[in-house]
């Protein structure tokens, strides 16, 4: 469930009770709910079609253990905040189940993956990899770096971030359908 904007036109970092886990931030949702909740704008479309090819990549590409956070001004009312439309989506995925051998030959085949900024020009993403069966200790810091920016917005505004299982390809072609419809 991805909840409403609240008064500082961000998803809230809770809902209510910050010692209650199912109403922490992050939320999981779908692809197809990220679309029908986000899908408002020409550019929006565009970005959700970018993640979209994106994950469909992952996927061919043995990319499947895993979750990704989602954040930025994607995830704000930032057309009503800042008066203008998001220019990418933040995004990082936690993945696991591929040996270093495979994930050489993964950033081989999709540079996007490991390179921020060719994702970002390719897909509009922010993308960051982070392979949460190498280290314990490397996992817990990583996940302390990304929650701390992804938290908080760049006028410390506290708020919450989305979550997508990997290898969802039904819903994600679901999501897929559901933009082009839009499109039209």
């Amino acid at each position: 469930m991805i909840p409403k904007f609240d008064h500082n036109n961000v998803i809230p970092p809770h809902l209510g009770n910050p010692t209650q886990k199912n109403d922490l931030s992050p939320y999981h949702c779908t692809t197809l709910e990220l679309c029908k909740t986000f899908a408002t704008s020409k550019e929006r479309i565009e970005i959700l079609s970018g993640l979209l090819s994106f994950r469909e990549k992952m996927n061919l590409l043995g990319v499947k253990q895993g979750f990704q956070w989602i954040d930025g001004s994607f995830t704000e009312n930032i057309e009503v905040s800042e008066k203008r439309a998001p220019r990418d989506l933040d995004l990082v995925t936690f993945f696991g189940g591929i040996t270093i051998e495979n994930q050489q030959t993964l950033v081989e085949q999709f540079t996007e993956f490991a390179d921020s900024q060719t994702a970002k020009e390719t897909y509009k993403l922010d993308h960051y990899a982070v392979d949460y069966c190498y280290s314990p200790d490397v996992t817990v810091e990583s996940a302390r770096y990304w929650i701390q920016l992804f938290s908080h917005n760049r006028l410390g505004v506290w708020k919450g971030i989305l979550r997508l299982e990997l290898n969802t390809p039904d819903i994600d072609a679901e999501s897929i359908e559901y933009l082009k419809k839009l499109a039209l």
